[in-house]
C-alpha cells in the first residue's frame, strides 16, 4: 500500500513538471514570435527548433538501442502521428500570435473530448449518454471562453481549435501505437519524423536568432525532451484517469506566467469556461472507466 502511494504521488509530481512544462513553451513562443517583443521569428522556425533540440537530446537512447532496438512495422501510424503532430504545434504556436496564454491554454482543454468523437467516429466505439452530455458541456465551455458576438473576432481561436482537433487524432495515433511499441520508441520517431516534416517550413522563414533567441529555442526544446520522457513515466505509473484532474493546473501556471510576462490577467469568463470544458473531461473519462469495468465484470461472469 505504501509503495503504491508514493508510486501514485511520483507520477502526480512528473505530470504537474509536465504541465509546468507546456505553460512555460507557451508562454516562450509568442516572446518569440511576435515582432513587438523583438525577435520575431516564425511559427514554422520556432516548430523546427522545438523538435530539433528534444531530438538531439534523444540520440543517446537511440544509438543505445541500436538497429534491432529501432526496427518497427508501424511505419504509416508513426509517419501519420509526425504529420498531425506538426500541423497541431504550428497552429497552435500561430495562435499565441492573437491569444493570450489562458485563453489559449483553455481551448486546449477541449483535446480530450474531441479525441472522444474521433474515437466513435474512426475507430467505430460505442457511445453512450454520457458521452454526449460531456461533449455538449465542452462545447458550451468553449462559448463561455470565446463569447461569440459579444467579443470581436479573434483568428488564433481558429488556429487553436483546429491545434486542439488535430491534437485530438494525435491521442488516438498514440493510442494504436502504444498496443506494440514503447513509449521511447513513439517519443524518438515523433521528433525525428516530425523535424523531417519541419524542416523545409522552417528554412523556408528562417531567421538567423540572436544569441538570446537561440537560448530560448533551445530552452523550449529541452523541454520538449523533458516532457516526452516524464509523461511516458508518469503514466507508466498510475491510470491517466488518476493524473486527469491535474490537467487544471496548466491553467494555473498559464495565468501566472502570463501576469509575470506580459502582465495580462485571466478574465471571469476564461476561467468559467476553462472549469465547464475541465469538468466535462473529468465527467467523461470516469464514466467511461466505469462502463468499461462493468462491461469486463459481466464478461467475467459469463
Amino acid at each position: 500500500m505504501q509503495k503504491d502511494r508514493r508510486e501514485t504521488l511520483i507520477a502526480m509530481a512528473l505530470f504537474i513538471a509536465v504541465l509546468f512544462g507546456s505553460a512555460v513553451v507557451f508562454a516562450i513562443v509568442p516572446y518569440l514570435s511576435i515582432p513587438e517583443y523583438g525577435f520575431g521569428y516564425n511559427a514554422f522556425q520556432i516548430m523546427f527548433c522545438f523538435t530539433a533540440v528534444a531530438l538531439v537530446l534523444m540520440l543517446p537512447w537511440a544509438v543505445s538501442q541500436g538497429k534491432k532496438g529501432l526496427k518497427t512495422k508501424q511505419w504509416k501510424l508513426f509517419m501519420l502521428r509526425a504529420v498531425l503532430e506538426f500541423v497541431a504545434f504550428s497552429l497552435s504556436f500561430y495562435s499565441l500570435q492573437y491569444l493570450d496564454l489562458p485563453k489559449h491554454t483553455a481551448l486546449n482543454f477541449l483535446t480530450p473530448l474531441l479525441a472522444t468523437l474521433v474515437v466513435i467516429f474512426v475507430l467505430k466505439e460505442r457511445s453512450y449518454p454520457h458521452t454526449w452530455i460531456a461533449l455538449v458541456l465542452g462545447f458550451v465551455g468553449m462559448l463561455l471562453v470565446t463569447r461569440p458576438g459579444m467579443i470581436p473576432f479573434n483568428i488564433g481561436v481558429m488556429y487553436v481549435l483546429g491545434a486542439a482537433f488535430t491534437f485530438s487524432f494525435c491521442s488516438t495515433v498514440i493510442k494504436l501505437l502504444t498496443l506494440k511499441e514503447s513509449p521511447e520508441k513513439i517519443a524518438f520517431y515523433m521528433l525525428s519524423l516530425t523535424t523531417l516534416i519541419a524542416l523545409p517550413f522552417g528554412l523556408y522563414h528562417w531567421k538567423t536568432p540572436s544569441a538570446e533567441g537561440w537560448f530560448w529555442l533551445c530552452v523550449i526544446g529541452v523541454i520538449a525532451y523533458a516532457q516526452q520522457i516524464m509523461v511516458a513515466r508518469a503514466i507508466g505509473k498510475v491510470p491517466v484517469l488518476t493524473l486527469m484532474p491535474l490537467n487544471f493546473l496548466q491553467l494555473v501556471f498559464a495565468a501566472m506566467l502570463s501576469y509575470a510576462i506580459y502582465a495580462k490577467l485571466i478574465d471571469r469568463w476564461t476561467f468559467i469556461g476553462a472549469l465547464v470544458i475541465l469538468a466535462a473531461t473529468l465527467y467523461n473519462a470516469w464514466q467511461t472507466t466505469e462502463k468499461a469495468a462493468k462491461i469486463r465484470k459481466e464478461n467475467k461472469g459469463r
